[in-house]
């Protein structure tokens, strides 16, 4: 497989292409592939603990991917029996089903919609309408004729996934298969898109010149996301480094405190069954966060047990979740932003790497928030997600959930609510035992070394 990433203005896009394992009999291998993939190349593009599929904007992921098409897979989990005994019997069903045009049974009996509803592979991905007949294996004509040794099967696929903050940023304006190419077994698939950039990640000078994109209300996706503001920030307006003065943005430092974050029912990750979480949070877009690395590192908290066993809950305590401070940031553009969550076990194991568990992405708006609502001055965003590691729910050694992660995030956007929420959290203790580390060090100790 290949993994190529960009940035198209304040965009940040991944393209993945890759070819599957094939044959009907691989779905298990065709799933470990996705994950293989992912976790080889994380590292070269960014924090290991974050795939191509959780840091950036958007991925689109295609190729051959060669998921089959199987009825008696789809009878069994059914709970019914297999109705085709015979290879020639399947495949004469199938050919009445394309020459009927029912794609949706064709659909229904698809190994890669049955891996996505299992969580084992294409987690959070979407895929446009399928309104064609299935594209391998077919003889090399201008003809749709499908080749007898094997199933049709919609085995070329085009998907996409967008950071929870960005949902439907991207829309599928078509997807068509072309029957009339001839230069392969498989008949090649086009799909169109329209994407909504990304705001800007620093405001111009002319922006500030002119007081930037003011608007909170249908303008938010044209505003730029981050002020450029100098330490002497204060709430509610930004001052600028330089010889000029320039106008005022409406520039925020939003609080976003964790409280009540747990995990549980985590997969086993250590030899002798069990798991020593940690947690990593950082944001979409990455600089979101107003620290040296960007991302905070919670070690597991001191009434959990050393070792998480499965089926046990780990807590971090409120007082050892820091507050976390955004960079300065226009309100408006808040709700296209993301918090991730990332669990990963510590190895205990010397110059040894820890495993990353999975992530949750939480979008920082309301529920029911839309684009021609305002923001409330402080709200809460409670989450209760599935793990999700690269593009699987699943541990697909052992088939069993990786496990979930809750918590509730109180958000304070205006200058008088964020000096109620740091009042608030000062006089809870809120993060007074927080021990955050930079990740990345070069000395493996430094990883433990509190900030």
């Amino acid at each position: 497989g290949l993994v190529v990433r960009l940035r198209l203005g304040a965009t940040s896009l991944a393209f993945v292409s890759c070819h599957l394992a094939a044959h009907s009999h691989m779905l298990s291998r065709r799933n470990h592939n996705c994950s293989e993939l992912l976790r080889e190349t994380a590292s070269a593009l960014g924090p290991r603990h974050l795939t191509a599929a959780a840091q950036f904007d958007h991925v689109f992921w295609l190729g051959d991917l060669n998921y089959r098409t199987d009825l008696n897979a789809a009878a069994a989990a059914a709970g019914e029996e297999a109705p085709f005994p015979t290879d020639e019997e399947h495949h004469g069903q199938v050919l009445r089903l394309v020459e009927q045009g029912d794609w949706g049974a064709l659909l229904g009996a698809d190994q890669l919609a049955a891996s996505r509803a299992a969580g084992e592979a294409f987690v959070g991905f979407e895929e446009g309408p399928i309104a064609f007949a299935p594209t391998f294996k077919v003889e090399r004509s201008s003809e749709l004729v499908y080749q007898q040794k094997r199933i049709p099967s919609y085995c070329d696929r085009v998907l996409w996934k967008s950071a929870a903050g960005l949902r439907g940023a991207v829309s599928q304006t078509s997807l068509a298969a072309l029957p009339r190419v001839s230069t392969s077994d498989h008949k090649p698939v086009v799909a169109t898109f329209s994407l909504t950039p990304s705001e800007a990640l620093r405001g111009t000078m002319q922006e500030v010149r002119s007081g930037g994109s003011r608007g909170s209300r249908g303008s938010s996706r044209k505003s730029s996301l981050f002020g450029n503001v100098s330490s002497s920030f204060a709430a509610g307006s930004a001052s600028f480094t330089g010889s000029r003065a320039y106008a005022s943005l409406d520039v925020v430092r939003p609080t976003v405190r964790i409280r009540g974050l747990s995990a549980s029912e985590l997969v086993d990750m250590d030899y002798t069954g069990g798991c020593d979480p940690y947690c990593v949070v950082s944001a979409n877009p990455y600089e979101l966060l107003y620290c040296a690395a960007h991302e905070h590192v919670l070690k597991k908290g001191e009434a959990a047990a050393s070792t998480v066993k499965h089926g046990q809950d780990c807590t971090w305590p409120d007082d050892e979740v820091p507050l976390l401070r955004l960079r300065g940031v226009r309100t408006a553009a808040l709700p296209h932003t993301t918090l991730l969550l990332a669990v990963l076990d510590k190895d205990n194991v010397i110059l040894g790497k820890d495993d990353p568990v999975g992530v949750v992405q939480v979008p920082l708006r309301p529920v029911g928030w839309s684009q021609d609502s305002d923001l409330p001055p402080s709200f809460e965003v409670e989450f209760d997600e599935p793990l999700v590691q690269g593009m699987a729910s699943t541990d697909l050694k052992s088939g069993r959930p990786l496990g979930r992660l809750r918590g509730t995030l109180s958000i304070a956007t205006t200058a008088e609510a964020i000096e109620e929420a740091l009042a608030e959290a000062r006089a809870d203790g809120a993060g007074e035992k927080a021990r955050t580390v930079k990740l990345g060090a070069s000395a493996f100790e430094r990883r433990w070394r509190c900030c």
